[in-house]
């Protein structure tokens, strides 16, 4: 991959000078609020989103690359009022930080990019360094920018443009994609986000591969809302109840309001679910909560974020809104895919790979 992305830059170079030099096609560029917050795509709050290169965040399909010299540069609105509190860091991932497509997996900034802010046209700017390679430590390359920090603040409600470019260190345009951003004038009611912070980087639980019949190695990870971003604790994963909910085909997710610690249903508050998706004669696939030694339940809230995190980052400490949920997967091979939804909320869709024996 990185070898293409090579061989279009020299191809780029030898036409930068012919008048009849065809630009690349613009790309679409789908962007969405940062899965580590509640409020990032409302007016009035900081801007805290994701802008998706590369759709697919599976690691069997490869981001791109970027040579020494090459630009990407993302030409935000001036909608979009850049923050003077914050100041930008241009060694740091504080304002922005390149990923590979899964929650909390960064590509290394460090002696690898830098940004910066091009105030003439309200740009952030990544340069890189050196060469960054879609292989090795940084696979399978580049596929998502998120823009964080408090380093802008959201504008009214409404859709707005935005263009993001891929520019050689020549000067030759590489890539170019074009995208709205969604600003909501209210909060949601709930929201739910794909995470990481169960496990020590570099591992990812979004997409697994595991044998028929047997427990996925990571536990599924989400962080969970309530009205107003606080934190949705005491979550767990309740078998399911057709007769009530039959969209739900895989669980249900249930609030522990009483304090038991057992999550029942017809007492509890039922907050979401989880609609099954398997091979076609697949049994046996199941998805729960991991229990203690005494059987009852791990709930959101009493989950820790790995202590491989630093301990100024919540390392080894319990991480508000946290769920963990155990896969089981089924007798076939092929692909599972349970979908985590909220009521009044939004959802989000894993993938397990289940190989044949």
């Amino acid at each position: 991959m990185f070898r293409n992305t090579l061989v279009a830059a020299a191809i780029a170079t030898l036409v930068a000078g012919c008048a009849t030099a065809v630009a690349p096609a613009a790309q679409p560029l789908m962007i969405a609020p940062s899965p580590v917050t509640f409020h990032g795509h409302v007016a009035g709050q900081p801007t805290n989103m994701i802008f998706v290169m590369v759709p697919d965040p599976s690691p069997e399909v490869a981001g791109f690359g970027m040579r020494a010299g090459d630009t990407l540069r993302i030409a935000l609105p001036e909608a979009f009022r850049r923050n003077p509190a914050v100041a930008i860091s241009a060694d740091t991932d504080l304002n922005l930080v390149l990923t590979k497509g899964w929650p909390q997996r960064d590509v290394r900034l460090e002696g690898q990019y830098r940004v910066g802010y091009d105030d003439a046209t309200h740009s952030m700017v990544v340069t890189a360094t050196r060469d960054i390679a879609p292989e090795g430590a940084n696979a399978p390359g580049i596929k998502v920018i998120h823009l964080r920090g408090r380093t802008f603040i959201n504008p009214a409600p409404g859709h707005y443009p935005v263009t993001l470019t891929h520019v050689a260190a020549n000067g030759s345009l590489l890539a170019t994609w074009h995208g709205q951003v969604e600003v909501l004038e209210h909060e949601p009611q709930t929201r739910l986000a794909p995470s990481n912070f169960q496990l020590a980087p570099p591992l990812n639980s979004t997409f697994q591969q595991v044998a028929p019949g047997q427990v996925a190695p990571y536990a599924l990870g989400l962080l969970l809302w309530g009205p107003h971003g606080v934190p949705m604790n005491g979550v767990g994963i309740a078998p399911r109840d057709l007769g009530h909910y039959p969209r739900y085909t895989g669980g249900l997710l249930v609030q522990d309001t009483n304090g038991d610690h057992r999550l029942d249903p017809a007492t509890d508050k039922v907050v979401g679910g989880i609609i099954g998706a398997a091979p076609q004669g697949a049994t046996g696939q199941a998805a729960t909560s991991p229990v203690r030694p005494d059987g009852t339940p791990i709930l959101s809230g009493e989950v820790l974020r790995d202590p491989a995190y630093p301990a100024a980052m919540g390392g080894g400490k319990v991480n508000p809104g946290l769920l963990t949920i155990q896969f089981k997967a089924g007798d076939k091979p092929g692909l599972y895919r349970p979908t985590v939804e909220l009521i009044s909320g939004n959802a989000y869709r894993f993938t397990i790979e289940v190989e044949a024996r």
